[in-house]
């Protein structure tokens, strides 16, 4: 099954669930994302057999191995590519958001490290997240 940028959004934010010790499922996402808990469903058993989360009934969902990586590069490219389009660019970082997000699903591991190279391998993006240390 292919990569689509409606799974790897799932993802990122799972991620950030994670990061703040939140529990994961369906009711959970279904709020953050602000769509209905069949159509999370869906998606948590697309991405189940994907190999990228596990998910039990009245068990919270959680990231295999690989889900997990693939998260936290999701994360990385969007909050790396803030940073370049406010630091070189000269946006301001309240504008920076959308942007990143179309950018964010580009599949150029090139393209990533010469960005990370343009803002000297900084480490927190413009809103104070770190960026996840991941090899592009």
């Amino acid at each position: 099954m292919k990569k689509t940028k409606e799974k790897e959004h799932y993802l990122k934010e799972i991620y950030k669930l994670e990061i703040d010790n939140k529990p994961i499922s369906v009711s959970c996402l279904s709020n953050l994302l602000l769509v209905s808990k069949s159509s999370v469903s869906n998606m948590i058993k697309k991405l189940v057999n994907m190999n990228l989360l596990n998910s039990a009934p009245y068990k919270p969902i959680e990231f295999t191995e690989q889900g997990r990586e693939l998260a936290r590069t999701v994360v990385a490219k969007h909050r790396l590519i803030e940073l370049f389009l406010v630091e070189v660019m000269g946006f301001d970082s309240e504008n920076v958001h959308e942007i990143a997000e179309e950018i964010e699903h580009i599949e150029s591991p090139e393209f990533f490290r010469k960005v990370q190279k343009m803002v000297n391998n900084r480490k927190i993006d413009p809103h104070g997240s770190p960026i996840p240390d991941v090899e592009f």
